[in-house]
């Protein structure tokens, strides 16, 4: 569609954040997103009214808004691991992630964040969980260094499905769970990670205590700096008072269990 005009939805929020409403955004017409200054932009043929993501409208010169998507993603390293997406060849380790699939592509400060405290850690041999997997780059992540036996879960069955997708792609064992880390994980691990929201984060504090092994690692992500104090009573509550590494704009989390 060309020479006429497309409506933009400037969301006021990043990539990541809008991408967990994909589905519901392509269900309305989504033609394609972009990211800018850390703020996402969605492109749809018409305005449309009660969408999951807010933001003001403005009418703009149609182009071909999902090629202008896929040039603004480009590969991220972080230490030794690289996140790309299908359409870029960055090498046979490339981890291969479909940003189109669920949240997480790596290129969001909390996903980066976690990945590099990953990293931090030895983990040849040791039992790791994702919670909100997610795309499952995480779970794929702490496969790629070793990790095993490696589970991701998600309540979203999208996510779950996109996890086990791109776990197939990038050669890989993780267990994918569709259901609440309550429901779906009886087991506990050596490393859990975790990147969520606050909201979610402090709710499930309790559990995610439970499912640590003892002496076991936290990894925890998804928090504003603004809002990181919530975070810190809910895990100090759990009996996982955190260390704190702030970025940017957002916070990475790591605790550690009690010894048994």
């Amino acid at each position: 569609m060309t020479g006429g005009t497309t409506w933009a939805l400037r969301t006021g929020v990043d990539m990541e954040r809008v991408n967990l409403h994909l589905a519901a955004l392509e269900a309305a017409g989504l033609l394609g997103l972009a990211e800018e200054g850390g703020v996402a932009t969605a492109y749809f043929p018409r305005r449309v009214d009660g969408l999951p993501v807010d933001g003001n409208w403005e009418t703009v010169p149609d182009r071909d808004w999902l090629a202008v998507w896929k040039e603004g993603l480009a590969p991220v390293t972080v230490g030794v691991l690289t996140v790309t997406p299908p359409w870029v060849h960055a090498g046979p380790d490339a981890i291969v992630i479909d940003p189109g699939q669920a949240f997480g592509t790596g290129h969001h400060e909390t996903t980066t964040g976690c990945l590099a405290a990953l990293q931090e850690l030895d983990l040849a041999g040791r039992s790791v969980l994702d919670v909100g997997t997610g795309s499952g780059i995480l779970a794929i992540a702490a496969a790629r260094l070793g990790a095993g036996p490696v589970v991701g879960v998600d309540t979203d069955p999208l996510a779950a499905a996109a996890a086990q997708a791109n776990a197939a792609v990038n050669g890989v064992d993780v267990d994918v769970r569709e259901g609440s880390v309550d429901a779906a994980v009886p087991e506990r691990f050596d490393v859990v990670v975790a990147n969520l929201d606050t909201d979610t984060l402090s709710r499930l504090a309790g559990a995610l205590a439970d499912r640590l092994a003892p002496g076991g690692a936290l990894i925890a992500s998804g928090v504003s700096i603004e809002r990181q104090a919530e975070a810190i009573t809910a895990l100090d509550r759990a009996g996982l008072p955190p260390l704190t590494r702030p970025g940017r704009e957002w916070v990475i989390l790591v605790a550690c269990g009690p010894a048994a």
